[in-house]
Parts: C-alpha cells; structure tokens; sequence
C-alpha cells in the first residue's frame, strides 16, 4: 500500500516532513511511543522506506495492515524493552498524557534513543477552549461529547492526566518536561497548525488563532521537535 493511501492524522504527515530534512539518511530507525493501530508506524516505514521503524503500545487494537506488516509490539513505555542508543528518531502522537508517569517515559524515549536522535511529540494542549474540532476520525457528535467531558471534568476540578481526564500539558509544563532530558527543544504549535489549516481556514483568521495572546486557548494541541545531546 503506497503511503498516500495510509490513513493517519495531520500530525503523522507534519512529522513525516519534518524528520525528513532532519535525519541524515534515508533509512533510519525510529519508534512510535503509543501507536494505537499501528497505521502510523506504518506510514512512517513507507515515508522513510525503512523497515527498521516499530510502535509500541499496551493496547492490542492493532489494524491488520500493522499486524501484517509485523512492526508492532505491546509494551510499556514506562519500560521499553529496547537496548540503549538503539533508534535514530523517536516519535509521541498524543499518547504522552495516557503514559501514567511523562517525566519516566520521556526518560526512557531519552535512552533508547542514539547520541544526535530526534524526538516528535504532540499532546493536548491543557489551555485549551475546545478539542478534537480537527480528529479525522472522529463524528461531530463524538467531538462534542468529548469536549463536554472535558468541560465537566475542569469544573470539577479533575481536569488532569493523573484523574483520567484527556488534559494533556500546557506549553511550559510541556517545554519543561522536555527540556529535563533533551538538549534542543523547539515548539512547533504554529508551525503545524499552519501546515495542517492554511487550506481550511481563511489566512485572517488563521493570523488571529495563531496569534500570541490567542494561541495558548486556540491551540487544541502543542507540538515539538527535541534532539538528544551529541
């Protein structure tokens, strides 16, 4: 099945690139921390043609195109049944909030990774007014349902990862964490909403979401690109 053809979320396509005028080879080695169905480690095999390129998740609900392809396995990513130094990049996609504990994950992403490895990661932003307006596989009812539960869960005062809520991190809690284990970290927030939204959305009020006294609300998501230290 050719790349184009793979279902993933803008996030997947937008690391994709991104990685891609990073890393110095065409074939890396990569892992996807939390891949759910596996879709996206697929992606990314065709994307890098590389078959070095695996996911991770304690979930069985793997598709048959990542059974088949054989690039998935179960495991936790408190404890990544990986040797040292052993990925060339590393990759999150809104799986850092379910983890239980981000600040041990992070340092197991750290280790497995190679001196010079990079790291993409995306998480709900927790400043949020509204979520999910941009899953692509989700119904508009199912939107508006997970919103209300996390409308309910803020007035409750549970609004975090550690009660169950789908909260994630704002952008210094995020930067933060971060920065306690990588040597380079850029957030990418603008730089990916622009590239998934500057079709949808008129440029006036792309500006306008996107500005700085606005973005931290508008923001369903914060994004960023880590490096390991050399």
């Amino acid at each position: 099945m050719p790349v184009s053809e793979i279902p993933v979320a803008a996030m997947v396509e937008h690391c994709s690139s991104v990685l891609a005028a990073k890393l110095p080879e065409k074939t890396n080695s990569g892992i996807v921390v939390g891949c759910g169905t596996g879709d996206e480690v697929v992606y990314l095999r065709r994307a890098f043609q590389s078959r070095q390129v695996f996911g991770v998740d304690i979930g069985t609900r793997f598709s048959e195109l990542a059974r088949a392809e054989r690039c998935i396995l179960m495991a936790d990513a408190l404890s990544l049944p990986f040797r040292t130094e052993t990925f060339g990049f590393a990759a999150a996609f809104h799986s850092l909030e379910h983890v239980g504990d981000a600040r041990q994950a992070l340092g197991e992403i750290a280790r497995v990774l190679r001196p010079g490895g990079w790291f993409y990661v995306g998480v709900p932003n927790r400043t949020r007014l509204l979520g999910y307006l941009g899953s692509f596989d989700a119904t508009a009812w199912q939107k508006i349902a997970w919103n209300l539960t996390d409308w309910r869960a803020r007035l409750a005062g549970k609004f975090h990862n550690e009660a169950g809520a789908h909260a994630g991190f704002d952008r210094d809690e995020l930067t933060g964490l971060l920065k306690e284990r990588f040597a380079e970290v850029r957030v990418l927030t603008e730089e990916f909403l622009r590239f998934k939204y500057a079709k949808r959305l008129p440029a006036p009020v792309l500006d306008l979401a996107l500005s700085p006294g606005v973005i931290n609300y508008s923001a369903p998501a914060h994004y960023a690109l880590c490096r390991k230290s050399v």
